[in-house]
């Protein structure tokens, strides 16, 4: 038996694996669970609710970010990545993939390559209101790394061919006007 202990988690029964901080910001909640947002003058994030009808509140800007199984198990591999630790600069970027989608949120293609992207943000704890004071508010965002994963012909993830781009934040966000005609 295999037991490693690391600052965050403790596995037991499992091949010996490095968990990295921004890993502890992973909740892993069953596959079945329901996803859903909120949202209200002081807060905003993610609603699960767990097969036995419990419900849970995940605010944005805080960990931890729940995931699906499948999904915990691509960030954990993708955040140990060493890429990804030097883009994240000593910060914690926040999954975005709270969801109930498949193993492969986003499958793209192109000339018969196949790959899936993953979108990881630093957000910052000042509330912006992009359409106005009197609109809704969103986190700004100070940062964002990009990981796009080829997907074989198999339908395999290839880990160890994954591009990693970090950047600024995309603040851009939808406003609807209304344009009054005379």
């Amino acid at each position: 038996m295999t037991k490693t202990t690391t600052a965050t988690k403790t596995v037991i029964n499992m091949p010996t694996v490095e968990l990295y901080v921004s890993s502890a910001c992973l909740k892993e909640v069953p596959q079945t669970s329901v996803f859903g947002t909120y949202y209200n003058s002081t807060s905003q994030g993610y609603t699960v609710t767990l097969p036995n009808g419990t419900e849970d509140f995940f605010p944005m800007n805080a960990c931890p970010v729940p995931v699906t199984p499948d999904n915990y198990w691509i960030d954990s591999i993708v955040q140990a990545n060493p890429a990804f630790i030097a883009a994240e600069n000593g910060s914690v970027y926040e999954a975005t993939n709270a969801c109930n989608c498949t193993q492969y949120p986003n499958i793209w293609s192109n000339n018969g390559s196949k790959w899936t992207t993953l979108d990881f943000v630093l957000y910052s704890s000042q509330a912006v209101y992009p359409c106005g004071p009197n609109s809704y508010w969103a986190y700004k965002q100070l940062g964002l790394i990009l990981v796009t994963i080829p997907v074989s012909s198999t339908g395999s993830i290839q880990f160890s061919e994954a591009q990693i781009q970090s950047g600024p934040g995309d603040n851009v966000f939808p406003c609807t006007t209304t344009a009054q005609t005379t």
